[in-house]
């Protein structure tokens, strides 16, 4: 009998990034996941999964649904750069160009300004792709 093994997306960086904008500690992030702090640090690092019970918690915190979480994720700087030597197709363009119209409402030195944006703006300040002249292209 063939098992399915189980895909769990490491969710560290996303936590680390939002924790480090928001200026809260490890035990601040893990009492808003119901998880102790040495798990939270181990989610953090990489060495733990996260159940999405739990990362439901961080969506209901900020009024986002679990994908908009899920999405930041894809849209974290080091997820970008993979992204960016795929294939291309038009899901990939979408999400680079999702990404792009965040890090423009950002400062240009602000590392994840994509995740950033989607965890804290709004899909409705994003029209679509623009040019170099921030005329809309859609």
């Amino acid at each position: 009998m063939l098992r399915a093994k189980k895909t769990v997306l490491e969710f560290g960086s996303l936590l680390r990034v939002y924790r480090s904008h928001l200026g809260v500690s490890q035990n601040d992030m893990a009492i808003l996941l119901g998880v102790s702090q040495p798990v939270y640090s181990r989610i953090e690092n990489g060495k733990r999964s996260i159940e999405f019970r739990n990362l439901q918690r961080l969506a209901d915190e900020r009024g986002v649904t679990i994908e908009r979480v899920i999405l930041a994720h894809l849209l974290l700087d080091e997820n970008l750069d993979v992204l960016a030597k795929m294939p291309d197709d038009a899901l990939r363009r979408s999400l680079l160009e999702l990404a792009e119209g965040f890090r423009r409402q950002y400062p240009a030195h602000l590392k994840n300004a994509g995740a950033l944006g989607l965890l804290f703006g709004s899909l409705a300040a994003w029209n679509g792709p623009k040019n170099e002249l921030g005329e809309s292209t859609t």
